[in-house]
């Protein structure tokens, strides 16, 4: 992972981390409906988020909600009620207190006979969201990741063969150790995004996030490099808690750290 295409920042606590992301959300969803009248956003499930979920459902602004599309990152193979289903997590800690149209959110089907049916119907979805030409891929204007403690995201897997598919937008995820098969976006989706963020709470993230930042471990987050894009890493103290870094604030005042 490029040092030049990265920046890396660390929050005293979730909440600043939160306010952080609240800030970069209004930035980058004004500055993409102001460019191109639409702001598309793929989201992931997980804990680390939740705070910044909760916390955004209270932006009642409808002129932004109309305009905003949601995708899903990833998603378990479950009904849409299920307790592990990434889209009710979502549907209850935000969707159900904004305005955002239904028709803007695009949630990745589980109502079908298998995931490869799932897998074709999503790939459809993004073509004509995004509405594509043969080659093409979709430009989200930002892309919302967590980190497993064995170095993947979304639903892309380090022992997952496929997961340097070139071709695929969607993935089909299959791996024994899970408890559900699950569908994902491809590493080509995410990386032709125009901003990635993700974010890495807990100590328990430590060890595998000092490996990828300072040993260079090839995992698929590490594989997360934007083409034309931005990536950032915001992490709580504890998921840095292995890393060397310098106290740094930004323009607005904030405390917050960088990588040194």
């Amino acid at each position: 992972m490029d040092m030049k295409n990265r920046k890396i920042l660390i929050f005293e606590s979730p909440h600043t981390l939160a306010n952080y992301l609240l800030q970069q959300w209004g930035k980058i969803s004004g500055d993409a409906i102001e460019q191109r009248s639409r702001f598309n956003v793929a989201l992931s499930g997980g804990r680390s988020p939740l705070e910044f979920y909760c916390r955004l459902s209270g932006n009642k602004d409808y002129d932004l909600w109309k305009k905003t599309h949601v995708f899903m990152a990833d998603e378990r193979f479950v009904p849409p009620d299920d307790k592990d289903s990434n889209f009710r997590l979502l549907q209850e800690n935000l969707f159900n207190y904004v305005n955002i149209p239904q028709e803007n959110i695009h949630a990745i089907p589980t109502y079908y006979e298998n995931v490869l049916m799932c897998v074709d119907h999503y790939k459809n979805e993004m073509q004509y969201a995004f509405n594509l030409k043969p080659n093409e891929w979709p430009c989200l204007d930002l892309v919302m990741l967590g980190m497993g403690e064995d170095g993947h995201t979304a639903s892309l897997f380090p022992e997952d063969e496929n997961v340097d598919d070139p071709n695929r937008m969607v993935l089909p995820v299959s791996i024994d150790h899970l408890k559900h098969e699950r569908i994902s976006l491809s590493l080509p989706v995410i990386n032709h995004a125009r901003n990635i963020i993700f974010v890495v709470q807990g100590h328990q993230k430590a060890e595998v996030l000092k490996q990828i930042i300072k040993e260079h471990k090839e995992v698929p987050v590490s594989k997360v490099k934007p083409i034309d894009g931005t990536l950032t890493f915001l992490l709580d103290k504890e998921a840095a808690s292995q890393l060397s870094y310098l106290k740094s604030f930004t323009p607005d005042g904030q405390a917050i750290s960088m990588i040194a």
